[in-house]
């Protein structure tokens, strides 16, 4: 049975490129464009891992991540960003977070990060 990732990011093309290498990965993979829709598809599922983006409008990653943290305290998190804000990326980190990769990032990354972190499938 294929492993589930949830991928959480306002943006269309992020989105877009970890969906088709995950799948190419053999993952299933559910997308979120914001943080209220990446609780509510928590709600109706339990990925093996997510990757999350920090900064989106509306609700941002952190305020995401305390809500997954309450929801499924053990399910790795994988930060996404393009913002190279260490003391953002220290309190994901102390929030819970697993890891955190910086946009752009190299797709190969993805491969080794769901290796480690989602278990490959």
């Amino acid at each position: 049975m294929p492993k589930h990732i949830l991928v959480v990011d306002d943006d269309p093309d992020i989105r877009q490129v970890l969906q088709d290498r995950l799948q190419s990965y053999g993952y299933e993979v559910d997308t979120a464009a914001d943080g209220w829709a990446a609780i509510q598809a928590l709600e109706r599922t339990t990925p093996s891992g997510i990757f999350l983006d920090l900064r989106m409008p509306g609700m941002d990653g952190l305020e995401v991540l305390g809500h997954i943290r309450d929801l499924l305290p053990s399910i790795p998190v994988v930060i996404i960003t393009a913002a190279s804000a260490p003391e953002q990326v220290l309190r994901a980190i102390s929030a819970g977070a697993q890891t955190c990769i910086l946009k752009p990032f190299d797709t190969s990354q993805i491969k080794q990060i769901a290796e480690r972190w989602f278990a490959t499938p």
